[in-house]
């Protein structure tokens, strides 16, 4: 029960963060929408309307996954970042909750937020293409929160990271930028490669959209693969979490920036 009440407390925090600074938001959401305006209008300059047409759904989709990986990985380090910033990571490790258990349920709240404003998103990436996908809600969720369950794995890394090593912009642009190969893996003809993670639930979710593939018609095979994947990659991230922040402290990292 106690869990709820914090992760209550941080979602209110995270409400009045946006609503405080509304400006940074919207501009921040305006930015996403723009670039993937700029990646459209400049793939109907390269393509036939019918080449294009068969990708479409996967310029949209992948896209759309891309944007809400890269608001689940900034969350950790931009937490780690501001709490070093501002000397809080002591005083956090003498409450109550461990950090990485506030890390989760601040990931958790930000969740919560971001699928909300990245759902918005999808609508304004469909009405800016004139092409509206038929996806059926509890599918397109359940895919969606799968596939990006592995991020918060990644997370975890980079928070550790962080705490070890203050400042990780360099590493974190690199990450931001891997996802999109990692995407693009072609599972589908090589299984082998399902050991990565995205590729899996982003195929999944562009056959729900070309096919009208629902929840229980993806073979049983698939969805094993999917959900071990969103668990042990986050209990991976969480393993590397926990040997950077011992030694973070260890070396007295804590109280510095």
């Amino acid at each position: 029960m106690s869990l709820v009440y914090l992760f209550i407390a941080v979602l209110k925090k995270q409400l009045r963060i946006m609503r405080s600074y509304g400006f940074n938001t919207v501009v921040q959401l305006f930015t996403l929408v723009l670039f993937f305006a700029f990646l459209y209008f400049g793939s109907r300059w390269v393509a036939t309307p019918q080449r294009l047409g068969e990708t479409l759904e996967a310029l949209i989709l992948g896209y759309w996954i891309w944007v809400g990986l890269i608001l689940s990985l900034s969350q950790f380090t931009w937490n780690i970042t501001t709490y070093a910033q501002q000397g809080l990571l002591e005083q956090l490790f003498m409450t109550p909750w461990r950090l990485h258990r506030v890390l989760a349920v601040e990931a958790a709240a930000s969740f919560v937020t971001d699928t909300v404003l990245n759902l918005l998103m999808l609508l304004a990436f469909m009405a800016i293409s004139g092409h509206w996908l038929a996806l059926e809600p509890l599918t397109t969720l359940t895919l969606y929160i799968l596939t990006l369950l592995p991020g918060f794995g990644l997370g975890y890394m980079l928070a550790g990271l962080a705490m070890r090593y203050k400042n990780i912009q360099s590493v974190f642009t690199i990450v931001q930028f891997l996802i999109v190969p990692l995407q693009m893996l072609p599972v589908d003809r090589y299984p082998g490669l399902n050991v990565f993670p995205f590729a899996l639930g982003v195929r999944m979710l562009l056959q729900h959209a070309q096919e009208g593939t629902r929840l229980w018609e993806f073979p049983p095979h698939l969805w094993a693969i999917l959900l071990a994947q969103a668990v042990l990659y986050p209990m991976l991230g969480l393993m590397v979490y926990h040997q950077l922040e011992t030694a973070a402290r260890e070396r007295g990292l804590l109280g510095h920036y």
